[in-house]
């Protein structure tokens, strides 16, 4: 039986009000304008790969050479994430712009930007209404993440528009639609490349899309339509994931898939625990208004009344109740979003950084699109004045985007990777210089992979321009690539960049000569960080998941006012043990 607002033909496109069309157009070039304005700011904007972006740069650059990766970004415990999905599709606009560093930002807009476009191409299908929905969903995502983070290149950044994506879009593919299908398959694929704290969500969702397009391909009743589409989305599954599969079959060391398995089987060391996972997840789930102001440093304390869980299960039972099928489908994709969040939240190895649970955004954000859709789809079938939601929607994601382009994108926190490095400036010609006179190849050692390290990278970036052979020790190949790292003792000359008191080791030993130094610090502030330094601050309660006024002053000082040493010798190294 119709409702009365499907008896009235509102929903044909035909005969939508006027107001709704012209909100609709108002919000496209609204859109449009906030892009524009990002694409202005950067390509007007000199901005340095500094540090882990340096070192996305040069595997981006890799890419269509002899060494394009096969694998993604390096992770802290010693192997890659599961695939190279970020670099091939930020390699076009690192081109496009001669490997300038702001290509990397261009390419984030661009993956952002297609994501977008996905995720309300996907929403259309559903019908005016979920496109409106969705677009009102995905501009609040944007701003409780930041506008300026659409530019940000870091893979636990760049994957969350893409999993919210793949949310929607695994929706629709439990449905059928085709189109979804493909696209939940990209958009699962690049987030889980990008950063393997999402596999849980992506592996269990893609199995859940997956086995439902193979039950339709058996019993539906359009098999043949959903065989194809069963098999165009294995097919593109397949090339998505082809390059970790050469390396798995192909690596000497047992491959980085099953390194990431052997981590997941047998863990870093200590994990987070489940009551820290329902803290964070619950947070998140508690009230919009806890990130909506876009501060996502989930706080110690107790487990938060997750009121959106509440409510999703509620519009679960009645959509299940009422046999809303599609409402009740993106229920469950909500569902199964919060239970692998919250498992995937309680197994975080090590410290609990907010970056690792940033993407519980996107979750959330899809647990009130469920709710939303089962609310709106109700109100449809009961009242007449329901007609009018569409337009309702339409107005808030017009006014939301007003308010972003009035406000114009926070580009904080890009701003401090690019300036930190540049107070050393006054040492990049010398240690050029110097490098310049030493017997190639040269070994880069860093002290203690703080600004030495962005310093290093800097180098290393610098080197193929300036004719140089510098590289790394051969146990970073997995972060800078094999062409970029030498067994130390085949190099002929050595670079050390050395960080605070690391420099006593070098300035006593005849092999090295001191090339030049930066210290900003007066003897006082030197001191202070020095015992601030020695602070074990992962056993503290206010170290880095909740900073107290200590911890964010040591954080000042070792970010703003780093001591940097520069020594070359034209030695080499002596074996060890001689």
């Amino acid at each position: 039986m119709k409702s009365r607002f499907e008896r009235r033909s509102f929903v044909d496109g035909s005969t939508v009000p006027k107001v709704v069309r012209t909100l609709r157009w108002l919000a496209l070039l609204l859109g449009i304008a906030v892009v524009c304005v990002l694409i202005v700011k950067i390509l007007t904007w000199d901005w340095m790969a500094v540090g882990d972006f340096g070192t996305l740069r040069l595997r981006t650059l890799d890419v269509g050479t002899s060494h394009t990766p096969l694998v993604g970004i390096y992770s802290r415990w010693g192997w890659n994430h599961p695939g190279p999905m970020l670099f091939m599709f930020m390699a076009p606009a690192l081109r496009l712009t001669g490997g300038a560093g702001h290509g990397l930002l261009l390419g984030a807009l661009a993956i952002n930007v297609a994501a977008i476009a996905s995720v309300t191409a996907v929403a259309k299908r559903a019908g005016n209404e979920m496109l409106a929905l969705v677009a009102l969903g995905t501009i609040v995502l944007c701003r409780a993440l930041g506008t300026g983070e659409l530019l940000d290149p870091w893979n636990p950044y760049a994957l969350i528009l893409a999993l919210f994506t793949a949310f929607i879009a695994g929706w629709r593919a439990l449905l059928g639609d085709r189109v979804a299908a493909v696209v939940f398959v990209v958009a699962a694929s690049f987030a889980v490349q990008c950063h393997v704290e999402v596999a849980l969500t992506v592996i269990l969702l893609a199995a859940v899309v997956l086995g439902a397009l193979g039950v339709r391909a058996i019993r539906g009743r359009a098999s043949k339509h959903d065989r194809m589409t069963l098999a165009l989305a294995l097919g593109v599954g397949f090339v998505c994931w082809l390059p970790p599969i050469i390396e798995q079959f192909t690596a000497s060391d047992g491959g980085n898939l099953r390194a990431i398995a052997s981590f997941a089987l047998h863990g870093g060391g200590d994990v987070n625990g489940w009551h820290d996972g329902a803290r964070i997840v619950s947070w998140f789930l508690a009230s919009p208004f806890n990130w909506l102001g876009g501060d996502l440093l989930v706080p110690k304390g107790g487990i938060s009344i997750p009121i959106a869980l509440v409510a999703l299960v509620g519009a679960t039972a009645w959509a299940a109740h009422r046999r809303y099928l599609s409402e009740l489908a993106v229920c469950a994709v909500a569902l199964l979003g919060v239970v692998t969040a919250f498992v995937a939240c309680s197994r975080i190895s090590g410290v609990a950084f907010p970056y690792l649970y940033r993407w519980v955004l996107a979750v959330a954000v899809v647990v009130w699109i469920a709710i939303g859709a089962v609310a709106l789809r109700e109100l449809r079938e009961r009242f007449e004045w329901a007609q009018w939601s569409e337009a309702v929607l339409w107005a808030i994601t017009s006014v939301l985007l007003i308010i972003t382009l009035a406000q114009g994108p926070n580009l904080t926190a890009l701003k401090g990777s690019d300036t930190a490095l540049r107070k050393f400036d006054s040492l990049v010609e010398p240690t050029l210089a110097a490098l310049r006179e030493l017997p190639p190849p040269t070994l880069l050692t860093v002290t203690a992979s703080g600004v030495d390290g962005s310093f290093a990278i800097d180098m290393l970036q610098r080197a193929p321009d300036e004719g140089l052979d510098v590289r790394f020790d051969s146990e970073r190949a997995f972060i800078f690539g094999t062409q970029r790292t030498i067994d130390p003792a085949r190099a002929n000359s050595e670079l050390v960049l050395a960080e605070g008191a690391s420099r006593d080791t070098y300035i006593n030993d005849p092999r090295y000569q001191l090339v030049g130094e930066f210290d900003p610090l007066s003897p006082e502030e030197r001191s202070e960080y020095e015992r601030l330094d020695a602070i074990d601050w992962s056993a503290r309660t206010d170290g880095p998941t909740n900073p107290g006024d200590e911890y964010r002053r040591y954080r000042q000082l070792a970010e703003d006012f780093e001591y940097l040493a520069v020594f070359v010798s034209d030695q080499p190294l002596a074996p060890t043990g001689g």
